[in-house]
């Protein structure tokens, strides 16, 4: 009994050690990258944690240097626990943690903050949205306690210093010429944001007794305005030769490509992934057969009953987008009761327990971001009470030939994937349970959306909504054909084709399967179904649509390459859910629930599937989920 009792208390000692160790981690985490605190809501964690608030992260040779010792130390001290003698949980947990600093540290190593041009960009104006977003509301109109606004004022005030410590570091590295060319227009609106659209935004909602902090908010704004102008007055000088537009002989070069070891690395670190590029790159053409071949028996069931004469896939699509709103509050519209009825299907055929108070809100997108995205989610700060995620949704201006890639067919689809059961209802079940849910399961090394990302959360959270869109038209009873009519059924594909084709292009463009230019022609011809020359020349090309849509596989193909391994997650994330839910199904039988399923995946928190997957097999067998 004495033995049992010894080794009783030398288990919790050990379970304690990790736990301190976890959370001296997670705030040092925090404290590193503000911007991704503030994504957090990390004074929701500890109080203390609001005065990253009002920093940006520390990208000075003696900060970086810093970083790497505290990285390193933390390193050392989570390879003395003997794993074995902890929990499950926690034994994830160092599986995480030792991942994400292996990952930190392989940042630094390869000085990516000397060229990562984008992050210096979407930091600042990411913080400063992320702050306003999960601001305290105080009235119906006005919103932000005192110590919000002073961290607001306080971060809008360290860019200038931090847009020099940015140039500082890029003038000793070599960047991919398309960052180059996109970042150094992308400098003007950023400058822009900061000078014009953030006073703006924010002076019908400053709450009594901040004035003065929204008068120093005006002061700081227009000095970030500024310092953004410098800062691609800088990049010109640095990169351009004198006419401001030709790129210096040494910059003008494709710099994208990571290379297969690099990324087989970041497949096994970073996504838990054991696959290797050359598979994926296989699998992912295999997968685009297989969807197509779906989609073309589609349109051959459809064509008599539409009177399409054509029953080319290209010809569906132009048919069917046809059906468009009139105007910007039309689509808005469209959107809305797309969820509510998602909502709704979800709550009959009890897939989920949906409270009844539950909503999604799905707004346009504010200013700062419509350049850069149609349709999004934002979450709400997981580790704060305050906030709430929100669907968003770019205004064209009422423009007719914006407005027609809003087709009435394809909503329904994206609103699964965004909004419900997508993003909106996981991140919202994921606050809901976010004091069980390990605060390392949250973070994001390198930052939220850009080129220094890990992309770990990605496997789950776009994995999951993809497995959305294909969960809510699976057949059940009295709902055969799930909740999409066919025409909807055709769009679903089409995004499930966009995913695969993702899988192929990525591997193929970081790898050295294809070339930049082979890979837009892929997509353009996979995804958009042109027939035509690929350019952009109307004289080489004449049709606009088809020329919209090469611009639109260049662009993505540019995202690819900046985010090398973020496009695979959505499929190979929902892949992993299905293949989950499929053995769990089959060790359970006629006792598996659809529900519990989904609550005990989710309850694991952002990180891969791979991470967890046999404690819940494990769960499974035992009879005893989470």
């Amino acid at each position: 009994m004495l033995l049992l009792a010894f080794r009783a208390n030398a288990d919790a000692a050990r379970a304690a050690d990790f736990g301190n160790l976890r959370d001296q981690y997670v705030k040092t985490f925090l404290r590193r990258f503000p911007v991704v605190a503030t994504y957090l809501g990390a004074e929701g964690l500890d109080p203390l944690l609001i005065s990253v608030n009002g920093t940006l992260r520390d990208y000075s040779p003696s900060g970086l240097e810093n970083e790497r010792k505290e990285w390193v130390r933390f390193q050392r001290e989570l390879s003395s626990f003997d794993r074995k003698a902890l929990s499950v949980e926690d034994r994830i947990d160092v599986e995480v943690m030792a991942a994400q600093l292996a990952f930190m540290l392989h940042n630094l190593d390869r000085k990516l903050h000397q060229r990562a041009i984008d992050v210096y960009l979407e930091e600042p104006l990411r913080g400063v949205e992320w702050l306003l977003q999960g601001m305290t509301a105080r009235t119906k109109t006005t919103s932000g306690t005192h110590e919000e606004w002073e961290a607001l004022v306080q971060r809008v005030q360290a860019v200038p210093a931090y847009l020099r410590v940015a140039l500082a570091n890029l003038q000793q590295g070599f960047p991919d010429r398309r960052m180059i060319q996109v970042s150094t227009k992308g400098a003007a609106s950023t400058a822009e944001y900061f000078e014009k659209a953030l006073p703006e935004k924010v002076k019908n909602s400053v709450p009594a007794g901040e004035q003065a902090a929204f008068n120093q908010l005006g002061e700081a704004s227009r000095a970030s305005g500024a310092a953004f102008r410098n800062f691609q007055k800088g990049l010109l000088e640095l990169y351009f030769q004198k006419d401001g537009s030709t790129l210096k002989p040494e910059f003008d070069k494709d710099r994208y490509a990571i290379g297969a070891a690099e990324y087989q690395w970041a497949l096994k670190n970073n996504l838990r992934v054991s696959r290797t590029p050359k598979e994926l790159f296989e699998d992912g053409k295999k997968w685009v057969e297989e969807t197509l071949a779906q989609m073309n028996a589609l349109v051959q069931h459809l064509a008599p009953e539409k009177s399409w004469l054509d029953a080319s896939l290209q010809n569906a699509f132009a048919a069917l987008s046809e059906e468009v709103p009139k105007s910007d509050a039309e689509m808005l519209g469209w959107y809305r009761d797309a969820v509510q009825r998602l909502v709704a299907y979800s709550r009959n055929t009890k897939m989920f327990d949906v409270a009844d108070d539950y909503k999604v809100d799905v707004v346009f997108t504010p200013p700062p971001l419509r350049d850069t995205i149609d349709a999004a989610y934002y979450p709400a700060p997981p580790f704060k009470a305050s906030g709430v995620g929100q669907f968003y949704v770019t205004p064209t201006g009422d423009d007719p030939a914006k407005l027609s890639h809003h087709a009435r067919a394809s909503i329904a689809d994206l609103s699964a994937h965004e909004g419900f059961p997508g993003h909106d209802w996981q991140y919202q079940f994921l606050r809901s349970r976010a004091k069980s849910i390990s605060a390392v399961r949250w973070l994001t090394p390198g930052g939220v959306e850009d080129s220094g990302s890990m992309w770990e959360d990605s496997m789950s959270s776009e994995g999951w909504a993809l497995y959305a869109e294909q969960l809510v038209g699976e057949p059940r009873p009295d709902h055969p054909n799930g909740i999409y009519a066919p025409e909807e059924r055709l769009y679903q594909l089409r995004a499930q084709l966009l995913r695969n084709a993702r899988v192929v292009v990525d591997t193929a463009i970081h790898c050295g399967y294809m070339t930049f230019d082979a890979a837009v022609e892929y997509f353009a011809r996979t995804v958009h179904f042109v027939k035509g020359p690929i350019s952009a020349d109307p004289a080489v090309n004449k049709s606009l649509g088809e020329r919209t849509s090469i611009e639109s596989s260049r662009k993505a193909m540019y995202r690819y390459s900046k985010w090398p391994t973020q496009a695979i997650t959505y499929q190979l994330g929902k892949a992993q859910i299905l293949q989950l839910r499929d053995e769990i199904r089959k060790i359970q039988g006629s006792s598996f629930n659809e529900r519990r399923f989904h609550e005990a995946f989710l309850s694991e928190g952002i990180i891969p599937p791979g991470y967890f997957k046999a404690l819940l097999l494990e769960q499974a067998r035992s009879g005893a989920p989470r």
